[in-house]
């Protein structure tokens, strides 16, 4: 299983030129144990953060109820706080016109069952020791394309994604691509530009870990179109006087 997964983040890193490696997110049911190696955060913080800190080759294990913002906790299964829940603190921060748009928005995204999750295991791919559930990747949109394009390119499917303005990352990039079986993408959010170190040009995608496979084969045949477009070969050959001088 490991080296499988050793195999897989070389892949999707050389292959999509990533500067994050691939990260692993593990949702453990009540009764299912901890591996080895997965240590909780030094404070207390958002599903995001741990998502970033796993980015800085930090396998963590966290608790839905433990984590750190408003809505977080109920996306893998845990209470939230009335404030939460009317809609009230979204509104407040001045995301929402009313606090009615905000539980209505709230309420719109993915989410686990009550009590479904007793730990949620976020780390590098190559660290997990068992099948992890979803890969999130921190990337650009260039890079994000090639994803969707390798999904694509055997049955020609095309992808149909909600774009979200709020938890991107743990609702849909995490939880969504899971219980979904498909790809999630997300632009960001409030929360997790406000809270992490996501650069204004990055994007998240969200990848069930039964598809990987499949996408790391269509970005293996899909290399020349990528070496291509990467080059800008149409656009120098139309316009050569912008074509980079030695």
């Amino acid at each position: 299983m490991k080296m499988r997964y050793v195999e897989y983040a070389k892949k999707l890193t050389d292959l999509l030129g990533l500067e994050f490696p691939p990260l692993g997110a593990k949702f453990l049911k009540p009764n299912e144990p901890i591996p080895e190696g997965f240590n909780p955060p030094t404070r207390k913080i958002r599903f995001c953060q741990a998502v970033m800190e796993a980015s800085w080759d930090k396998p963590l294990v966290i608790k839905p109820e433990e984590i750190a913002c408003g809505p977080g906790p109920a996306t893998f299964g845990a209470a939230i706080k009335e404030r939460v829940l009317r809609g009230e603190a979204h509104h407040a921060l001045g995301l929402y016109e009313t606090p009615e748009a905000a539980v209505k928005a709230i309420f719109s995204n993915y989410r686990f069952p009550f009590g479904a999750v007793a730990n949620i295991l976020v780390a590098p791919i190559e660290k997990f020791p068992i099948q992890f559930d979803s890969a999130i990747l921190r990337l650009k949109p260039e890079q994000a394309m090639w994803i969707f394009a390798a999904k694509s390119y055997r049955q020609g499917s095309h992808s149909n994604v909600t774009i979200a303005p709020d938890q991107c990352i743990c609702s849909y990039a995490a939880v969504a691509s899971f219980l979904k079986n498909d790809l999630t993408l997300g632009l960001g959010c409030y929360g997790s530009r406000i809270a992490t170190d996501l650069k204004l040009e990055e994007m998240v995608v969200g990848i069930p870990e039964s598809m990987i496979a499949t996408i790391i084969e269509g970005l293996e045949k899909l290399k020349k179109p990528m070496d291509d477009v990467r080059a800008k070969k149409i656009f120098y050959t139309s316009y050569p006087e912008k074509a980079p001088t030695a």
